[in-house]
């Protein structure tokens, strides 16, 4: 039995929270979460949007997903298989078709994530000189994956101690991602490869170059999608997550903004919402760092980490528009338009998905970006990678989760960082 009293708090019900809660209550704690909106998922929360002429479920998700096992893991770890779960609602997870690239100057190349077929692909547009050196580059970053997983990802990256000379050679820290487009000398290769830093919601020139490994990544384990009733509709792990969270008996609370963060005996020990005191036996923020450093944490708490945030920006989020086109489509698609060959443009990603006898098509237009605290960091070299909020806080009782970890802001990478969190707690409670 813990010590310290109260339930486990998590603040915010996004996809790391709501990560975290299902995980810490599986473990046997109580835990109650406080979420300030109307609904919980964030940025994945399904909607209908107001101009729609039928009653549609959208969300600001991506309709294709990378790397399933963390969300395999989450589910296993908090009473159920994923697939079992997905199933019980009516879903299924299935491989996606691969991606179109759309090029500014006008050629096109659909680029399958198998290691063979993506070969031939590139052979067939390209020529075989161009096919190998890709290959070589993505065997490359795959040496870099098996470096960079436990940092951050499969475990807690607490300090640059970690970062031995091993890790720092193979991850070449003063190598941007756009020095990684200009070495494949190819204009379309370097097209995609700009894509990870933008899809980051960063610049291609801030980026490490070893942010690429979202392309060894998605050439090992594939591109994926929810199938059934709303086929494409990523929100769907939203619905799951909360149906979770009920059966593990989660106290949920909607429309319940935190506004602050209890400090006393140097640990937290509490939120404050609605005027009132909330005692915690540990916190789990979920909310954007200058969120909490900035306002929810008295102003002596956890001063290295505040100053850390402090040299940090948020992250570029892409502007997200849907449509409901009147013409049936070919199932769940997903199309590259990259604007320009070179410089600072991001690309519009677009996806559709059936709606009866209609096409929903999201855009999520990173040429027009915005900075958006809850979408994550934006990176600014090497040096930004430690100067985002470590899972541990100096502050005993505190654990922080979410997109702006230093696992990265992938919704894996999001999910392992809630992971990390939940073990966290569990530990600094037992």
């Amino acid at each position: 039995m813990s010590a310290h009293q109260g339930p486990v708090v998590v603040i915010g019900g996004g996809l790391a929270g709501m990560a975290a809660a299902a995980r810490l209550a599986k473990a046997g704690h109580q835990v109650e979460l406080f979420e300030a909106a109307d609904r919980l998922g964030g940025c994945w929360a399904p909607y209908q949007p107001e101009d729609a002429h039928v009653s549609v479920l959208v969300d600001d998700a991506p309709s294709i997903l990378g790397f399933p096992a963390p969300f395999r893991d989450l589910f296993r770890k908090s009473g159920r298989p994923f697939e079992v779960e997905l199933k019980r609602h009516g879903y299924v997870l299935v491989p996606a078709a691969p991606a179109r690239h759309v090029f500014a100057d006008g050629h096109e190349l659909v680029l399958p994530t198998d290691r063979g077929e993506q070969h031939h692909a590139l052979g067939q547009a390209y020529g075989a000189a161009v096919a190998h050196r890709w290959q070589s580059l993505l065997d490359e970053l795959d040496e870099v994956w098996q470096a960079v997983r436990p940092l951050g990802l499969e475990a807690e990256l607490r300090s640059k101690s970690q970062l031995t000379t091993e890790v720092r050679k193979r991850l070449g820290p003063r190598r941007s991602i756009e020095q990684l487009a200009r070495e494949v000398d190819h204009p379309h290769l370097a097209a995609v490869i700009r894509t990870v830093a933008y899809r980051l919601g960063s610049s291609p020139r801030y980026t490490p170059a070893w942010c690429a490994v979202e392309l060894s990544v998605a050439r090992a384990f594939g591109r994926w999608m929810i199938e059934g009733p709303d086929t494409g509709r990523s929100s769907v792990l939203v619905d799951v997550l909360a149906d979770r969270l009920a059966q593990r008996k989660v106290r949920v609370h909607l429309n319940s903004p935190v506004a602050g963060v209890v400090v006393a005996a140097d640990r937290a020990c509490g939120v404050v919402v609605d005027g009132n005191r909330q005692d915690a036996a540990a916190v789990i923020s979920t909310v954007d760092p200058w969120q909490l450093y900035d306002r929810l944490l008295p102003p002596g708490a956890a001063r290295p980490e505040r100053r850390a945030v402090h040299k940090l920006q948020p992250a570029l989020a892409p502007t997200v528009t849907h449509t409901l086109l009147p013409q049936r489509g070919t199932g769940v698609t997903e199309t590259v338009q990259h604007q320009a060959s070179e410089g600072p443009s991001g690309p519009r990603v677009v996806f559709t998905r059936e709606i009866g006898e209609a096409t929903l098509q999201t855009v999520h237009d990173y040429a027009t970006g915005v900075p958006r605290t809850g979408g994550g960091v934006a990176w600014h070299g090497f040096r930004s990678w430690l100067r985002r909020p470590p899972i541990s806080s100096v502050l005993p009782g505190l654990f922080v989760a979410g997109p702006f970890s230093r696992g990265g802001s992938s919704p894996s990478a999001t999910v392992l960082s809630a992971a990390l969190a939940s073990y966290g707690g569990h530990d600094y409670l037992n």
